[in-house]
């Protein structure tokens, strides 16, 4: 049992190493670019602001070139699944924390299983 458990920590000390520092920073800035143009879009629905809608057309193209050099890096589906994760659960905290949405118990539950989720996608 003990040798299987050790297996176990260095197979998953070695998955750690598969996305490496870099590539990381490169997903959680596109997340948080994504994460941005959907605060300031839903702002600018909600207010008309055109600054907001602006800041949105520049960002936007940003935000998807960093999309298109991660998949240089790593499969479209690890990709799409990394971010989009990490983006539905900080549109969720940006809902709370800026525009002071009502959050439920399983709603926080669900961004902790996305958590989890982006973490076993990287162990994979």
């Amino acid at each position: 049992m003990k040798q299987f458990i050790e297996v176990g920590w260095q197979r998953a000390q070695h998955s750690l190493m598969k996305i490496d520092m870099f590539v990381w920073g490169v997903v959680i800035v596109c997340a948080g670019l994504f994460i941005l143009c959907d605060g300031l879009s839903a702002h600018w629905g909600k207010t008309g602001s055109g600054r907001s809608l602006a800041y949105v057309m520049l960002l936007s193209p940003l935000s998807y070139w960093a999309f298109a050099f991660i998949n240089t890096r790593l499969d479209l589906a690890v990709t799409g699944a990394l971010v989009n994760t990490i983006v539905v659960a900080g549109a969720v905290l940006v809902g709370a924390v800026v525009f002071k949405e009502e959050v439920s118990s399983l709603q926080y539950i669900g961004i902790a299983f996305a958590l989890i989720s982006v973490t076993l996608l990287n162990l994979a």
